[in-house]
């Protein structure tokens, strides 16, 4: 499989390493700062790993006889509960302070209906009150309760992404087999998915603004407005070097690795 990488930039230190996954091996090479930094400074090359991720899924599941149903113009799953960790909450809400004043202004409106209608129908404070103790079935439902209200993403456009370069792990992790109709409906438990090898959303979520490790939390993103007033940007105190975290990461793929199924498929949950 090809290599990640980056262009040289003065003042950064480059990595380079190789990962294991099934048959393929990947290449990555990429510059980062040296010093105390935030985890968000690995999230590209996460999001590059994703895909790579998603390209063996495909590929297996091809070999498989089967074909991936998710095309461009088809936003079902946009309107389902799309768990974001700490680290891709900061990079998203940092990405809206740079749009320009009317883009952002839109955007924001966006959010604030969809958080008012989590609100109205309790769904809001069922995600607050989600914790390490919140079972897989407790998880599922409330993903079918937000499916229910038919909110979308608040970057949805004409049933496209238009944050398709940064969109969170958990969207690109979501792929299906099935066909398409059945994600309109997924409390008949007829969507078949493919796994990514590896579910570096899993990495991710592990780690908190400042790269500490963190319980278990849920964070939707059509309620990263009130995520951002509870964490505000000042308080992020990185205290990990690139090396520290690069290394913690390697760890917890290369244990999800070692236990990667060589058959993708499976039923999927309502997020």
């Amino acid at each position: 499989m090809s290599g990640i990488s980056e262009p040289q930039a003065p003042g950064f230190g480059t990595v380079e390493f190789a990962l294991k996954v099934q048959s393929a091996t990947l290449q990555v090479r990429a510059q980062l700062p040296e010093g105390p930094v935030r985890p968000g400074v690995l999230l590209p090359i996460l999001q590059r790993l994703s895909n790579s991720m998603t390209d063996l899924a495909v590929l297996a599941a091809n070999q498989l006889g089967e074909q991936l149903s998710c095309r461009e113009g088809c936003g079902a799953c946009c309107r389902q509960a799309v768990p974001i960790s700490p680290v891709e909450a900061r990079a998203i809400a940092e990405w809206l302070g740079e749009q320009p004043e009317e883009r952002r202004a839109a955007l924001l409106e966006r959010f604030r209906r969809a958080a008012a209608r989590l609100e109205e129908s309790g769904i809001a404070q069922a995600a607050r009150e989600t914790g390490p103790e919140t079972t897989r079935d407790g998880m599922h439902e409330l993903g079918l309760r937000y499916f229910a209200l038919g909110i979308p993403c608040p970057f949805l456009e004409d049933e496209r992404c238009t944050i398709h370069e940064i969109r969170p792990l958990r969207c690109r992790e979501y792929l299906v087999v099935s066909s398409a109709e059945h994600c309109a409906h997924p409390q008949t438990k007829q969507i078949v998915g493919i796994k990514p090898p590896v579910l570096l959303s899993k990495v991710l979520e592990q780690w908190d603004t400042n790269g500490d490790r963190r319980p278990r939390a849920l964070i939707l993103l059509t309620m990263l407005e009130e995520w951002v007033a509870k964490h505000p940007a000042v308080e992020d105190r990185p205290h990990r070097t690139s090396p520290e975290l690069l290394q913690e990461f390697l760890h917890a793929f290369a244990k999800d690795a070692e236990t990667a199924p060589s058959d993708p498929r499976g039923s999927m949950d309502a997020w």
